[in-house]
């Protein structure tokens, strides 16, 4: 009988905690301010515990993946036809100053390596030979005669030899980087060429392989040691740079928020998280999970 009045009392008070105002929310808060107020050194373990495999036992029917990739009404969740619909001039204005401000750039014998390629000489020489040829054609009234004659060919055997210096040149007017105010002219320009740019003419996923593709690519990563062995060196050496300069900051520090900053900032996420949580409870009852672990916890 004791143990029943204990479950009951239990129970209610879990439901309380969930259902009454300011009382989940409170608990977030603590949650955060204890999160804040640790210092990078105590956030961050020296080993972290990584396991690729993991993703081996996450996945969607192949069917299921393409009915909702085929069917997912995205007209209706994402109704613009441009970037330009939902951002405002500001916003846009902000994204391409930044990104064109960077200052970053691919090395030249990436570009190279890029263009060297023969479909992509090809296509370089494709097009200038027929720009040349366009070019004839409009100044020199005898074109058809040169024609006949083979000029197309000695023009394709001109452009050959000028098509190395010509890649080159565009390496290294991209390699430079983009502090020079061509790179950032052209950055720009092509980043508000995309904004205003409809979806439909930027593509369509084609959704006929999605799921084997998916598939294949989530059982490769899986089982792959080399993407383990990246992941716990990116963050060995991710922490060990962060703990170097700032090992005794605490993540509001580090951050750089201000106490009535970082209050608001709690205040906000605990309101909307509770509510969030509520909502799940009213579909879902949220007690029984509650009280599994309360077990768990007092045993």
């Amino acid at each position: 009988m004791a143990f029943w009045k204990r479950f009951v009392s239990r129970k209610t008070r879990v439901e309380n905690w969930i259902t009454k105002p300011g009382v989940l929310e409170n608990s977030v808060r603590k949650s955060l301010h204890f999160l804040f107020r640790s210092s990078l050194e105590e956030i961050f373990p020296e080993d972290l515990s990584l396991s690729p495999s993991a993703l081996g036992l996450v996945r969607l029917p192949e069917e299921k993946l393409k009915v909702l990739a085929e069917e997912f009404p995205i007209e209706k969740a994402f109704p613009y036809s441009s970037a330009d619909e939902f951002l405002s001039e500001e916003s846009m204005n902000s994204i391409v100053e930044f990104i064109a401000g960077t200052q970053a750039a691919p090395s030249k014998n990436l570009i190279l390596g890029i263009l060297n390629q023969p479909e992509v000489q090809a296509i370089f020489s494709q097009g200038l030979e027929k720009v040349l040829n366009e070019f004839h054609k409009k100044i020199n009234p005898l074109h058809g005669v040169f024609q006949a004659a083979g000029l197309e060919k000695q023009i394709s055997q001109f452009l050959s030899s000028l098509l190395p210096t010509f890649t080159e040149r565009i390496a290294d007017f991209v390699s430079i980087g983009s502090g020079t105010k061509e790179i950032q002219a052209v950055i720009r320009n092509t980043l508000k060429i995309l904004f205003q740019t409809g979806f439909n003419d930027l593509g369509r996923l084609e959704t006929s392989r999605f799921g084997a593709g998916t598939d294949r690519i989530r059982r490769a990563i899986a089982s792959d040691e080399k993407v383990r062995g990246a992941m716990e060196n990116l963050y060995s050496v991710s922490r060990d740079t962060l703990l170097n300069h700032y090992r005794k900051e605490t993540l509001k520090e580090f951050i750089g928020l201000s106490e009535p900053e970082l209050d608001l900032w709690i205040s906000k996420i605990s309101e909307d998280l509770a509510s969030n949580i509520r909502k799940v409870h009213s579909k879902r009852s949220l007690s029984p999970l509650v009280l599994d672990i309360l077990t768990d916890i007092l045993g």
